[in-house]
């Protein structure tokens, strides 16, 4: 059974939260509104896809300020919309995190706020005002926001563009803040409609709004909606997202792959695949305060693969081995916290595509028939097939 089966299998049946996730994206992608309501508010507040390319990385999390936008007081991040669109992510990256839209936040998250919009990568770390202004990369120009400069519309945005000869530091920002009042959400508009100016040069590089940089504060604050990869290039790095976040707040982010379009015809499409989820969701806290009393890798020899095989030792604490089906997965992203990013899980040459869902089946076939033995051993190599089978070959599946 290939692990794209989970998708489909009738135990799965019921909504699932990465499913509904990419069903909101896909509506709020295809949302055009001019505003959220009036004129003081920018559609960026109920519509759209707000999100942030990020580097993985083991030595941050991947929602840390960076020591660059804490100097400014300024992040950057994308804005993706059905008439808003680019083919490729900032410096090439294929990983990130999406925001919650304003209007749709949680009660208990906090809200960020948009400083300014630009219609096309703006170099924003050298420029001043939060990156919304001047540019140091233009010593003999003063840049300042488009409405200062009396540049309301996409035309006359466009015109000073081309009178720069398209230099993206040398572009104005259309100032979407709060206090803009009821210019901020024509402002706004008129932001995408110059992305829609520059044609096939706006699909080759992605649009740029700053926002003021937040607090650190998970899961209140930044208030993220789903975690994203672009290609399977990406896979890795947002799972690693998905363990830092899972580690900070015991809260599952769904992981989503972000396809986007490649032509001015083409859409975005957002898809939610359980086979790339590193963390699994979770319906209730943790009732243990540890799953695990020890885990460590071990090679052994197995006559199924006729080789040795990494197995990974698992022994439960009292808690841990007494628990119901529905903690099975707090068990199980226990370990995954632990142990994926471990070199004999992650990098299992055997079993690439599905070893996660794997080492999940086999924690379950455990549970079933093997729940009292002293030590549990679970191997990455082994394929991920039903539960039946599993239990028929006594967890160890082939």
């Amino acid at each position: 059974m290939l692990c794209h089966a989970l998708l489909i299998a009738p135990a799965l049946a019921r909504a699932d939260e990465g499913g509904d996730v990419a069903q909101k994206l896909t509506k709020l992608y295809n949302d055009t509104r001019q505003d959220c309501g009036g004129p003081s508010k920018p559609a960026f507040l109920c519509s759209g896809v707000l999100f942030r390319a990020t580097w993985p990385s083991t030595d941050y999390m991947f929602y840390s300020v960076s020591p660059k936008s804490q100097k400014s007081g300024g992040i950057s991040v994308s804005y993706l919309r059905k008439d808003a669109k680019f083919r490729r992510l900032a410096y090439g990256l294929k990983s990130g995190f999406i925001l919650n839209p304003i209007f749709g936040n949680p009660k208990e998250n906090k809200d960020y706020d948009v400083l300014c919009s630009f219609p096309i990568d703006a170099a924003t770390d050298a420029r001043a005002q939060a990156g919304c202004t001047d540019s140091s990369f233009t010593p003999n120009y003063v840049e300042k926001s488009c409405q200062d400069l009396g540049i309301t519309t996409a035309d006359q945005w466009y015109a000073d563009y081309r009178k720069h000869n398209g230099d993206h530091s040398m572009q104005c920002s259309f100032d979407v803040r709060d206090d803009r009042n009821k210019d901020a959400a024509p402002a706004f508009y008129q932001s995408i409609l110059s992305m829609q100016k520059m044609g096939e040069e706006s699909m080759q590089t992605q649009d740029e709004l700053r926002i003021a940089k937040w607090e650190e504060d998970p899961p209140r604050s930044p208030s993220v909606m789903a975690l994203f990869y672009a290609d399977d290039s990406g896979v890795e790095g947002a799972r690693l997202n998905q363990i830092q976040w899972y580690e900070s707040t015991q809260q599952y982010l769904p992981i989503i792959n972000l396809q986007l379009p490649q032509t001015r015809q083409d859409d975005a499409k957002f898809v939610y695949n359980e086979c790339k989820q590193a963390i699994w969701p979770v319906t209730a806290k943790n009732s243990c305060d540890r799953y695990v009393q020890s885990a460590a890798w071990i090679w052994r020899d197995d006559p199924g693969f006729k080789k040795k095989i990494a197995s990974l030792q698992v022994v439960p604490t009292d808690c841990g081995r007494a628990v119901k089906d529905e903690q099975t997965n707090n068990f199980f992203n226990e370990l995954v916290v632990q142990h994926y990013l471990d070199a004999p899980w992650k990098e299992n040459e055997d079993n690439r595509d599905s070893n996660l869902a794997s080492m999940r089946r086999q924690l379950v076939c455990h549970f079933q028939i093997a729940r009292n033995k002293a030590e549990w051993n679970l191997e990455p190599s082994r394929p991920y097939t039903s539960q039946q089978e599993s239990v028929a070959k006594g967890c160890n599946n082939l």
